[in-house]
């Protein structure tokens, strides 16, 4: 999942488009992307979606609704009670809490994949701190924006640095995906790659998009490099003669974690 491009559930007319542009998944919204007067014909459009059972694309598709404290959320879940089946996952935002997670899949009464995306400072502040192995997650994703239009942030590495921080160690902590923000300025794919490679460095695995044109670049930027390829191969062929325990290779050590590390590569290849 290194890819979820944006779809607002307004502009369904563009699905051809999106599912086109080669992204992992597509994230229909129902919440930031969708202006107020515009949710109700929103969620008549996912709905006609899944009755038509998502036109055969029921696994590529998520859906974020509004957040639970919103009026708009009751309506998101009279809409998804009355789907004869539910997407891949289900995307909550401005979550703080695995309660807020349980609440709505009480509230929904079906099982689903959630993806809680964390973008307060309480949601940052308390998601290593989550019991939540009763919750199958599909990831975690960090709203990086509305973080930062807490904080006061610029958006910049540094202002990103420790919220992005906490949502790769509660990833790893609870055996999910780290999903990085969107990058705002679809017209700078070079911009976009760059700081794929970046937040892919600290941990993630995969980001949000909010245009087609920044798929390529997020997957160039995911995809292991020919580099990391040819390394990844050569400490997993030099273990298969080098015996238990740690060993050298290309003047460094291996061991377990780097083996590790070195699957993953591979397991990413393609």
């Amino acid at each position: 999942m290194r890819s979820i491009l944006f779809l607002p559930t307004d502009k369904i007319e563009r699905l051809p488009k999106a599912l086109g542009s080669g992204a992992d998944k597509v994230i229909f919204d129902l919440e930031d992307g969708l202006a107020g007067d515009k949710k109700n014909i929103g969620r008549s459009n996912f709905a006609d979606l899944a009755k038509r059972n998502y036109d055969g694309h029921s696994d590529k598709f998520l859906l974020r609704i509004n957040a639970l404290d919103t009026e708009e959320y009751k309506e998101d879940i009279k809409m998804l009670k009355s789907l004869p089946s539910l997407p891949f996952s289900i995307a909550i935002p401005k979550i703080e809490s695995p309660d807020e997670c349980r609440t709505f899949l009480n509230d929904i009464g079906k099982k689903v994949l959630i993806l809680p995306q964390v973008e307060t400072p309480r949601g940052i502040a308390n998601v290593e701190t989550w019991e939540c192995s009763d919750i199958e997650f599909s990831g975690i994703g960090f709203g990086s924006a509305d973080y930062c239009a807490s904080t006061g942030g610029d958006m910049g590495k540094d202002s990103l640095a420790y919220g992005r921080g906490k949502i790769i160690n509660a990833a790893a902590l609870y055996n999910t995906l780290a999903l990085d923000g969107v990058w705002l300025d679809f017209r700078d794919a070079d911009g976009c790659k760059a700081e794929t490679e970046y937040v892919k460095s600290m941990g993630f695995k995969g980001r949000f998009a909010i245009h087609p044109d920044q798929i390529n670049p997020i997957h160039d930027a995911f995809n292991p490099s020919k580099e990391e390829l040819e390394w990844a191969k050569g400490v997993l062929e030099e273990a298969k003669t080098a015996g238990t325990g740690a060993f050298k290779f290309q003047g460094r050590m291996v061991d377990a974690p780097v083996l590790s590390v070195a699957r993953l590569i591979i397991s990413r290849e393609g």
